[in-house]
């Protein structure tokens, strides 16, 4: 069966969506199950964003984002760090700025603070902090994230 981009893309929307609806909730009322449905619909967003009609570097780095906060969440900071590094690199490679850079930063942030890798954890949210966005409303949403946890500690 041959999946049309336009299903991926509406796929994609509802698998990142739904991986919200978890994702969301305070750290320690995620269930051990509901960390596993959280994962599987965050590889879904990739998998349908990575063949989506109109598809965009922007997509690709914000799927990894998910996934990079995904696996923070899940206290699991080398799997975190390998996708907040790709979406780095995605936002790199492809001149993205503003909002992407800044949560591909606090991605790499919050992964370090995961480690225990406090010193590259502070530099990298302060150079999240630091990433110039034009529309208020995308940094308010930016500043917000950036104030939220887990931190795993970190101040």
């Amino acid at each position: 069966m041959v999946v049309e981009p336009n299903v991926h893309r509406s796929l994609a929307i509802d698998a990142n969506n739904a991986t919200w609806d978890i994702l969301r909730r305070p750290v320690d009322e995620i269930s051990a199950a509901d960390a596993e449905e959280m994962t599987r619909r965050a590889y879904a967003a990739a998998y349908h964003w990575q063949r989506a009609q109109g598809v965009t570097p922007a997509n690709a780095a914000r799927a990894d984002w998910l996934l990079s906060r995904v696996w923070a969440v899940r206290n699991q900071g080398a799997l975190a760090l390998a996708h907040a590094n790709r979406c780095l690199q995605a936002c790199e490679s492809a001149a993205l700025a503003d909002f992407d850079l800044a949560y591909a930063h606090e991605a790499v942030a919050r992964s370090h603070a995961c480690l225990g890798h406090a010193s590259q954890a502070r530099h990298h949210r302060e150079l999240a902090a630091k990433v110039p966005i034009a529309d208020a409303d995308d940094k308010a949403l930016v500043d917000s994230d950036i104030a939220s946890g887990p931190w795993f500690g970190m101040t």
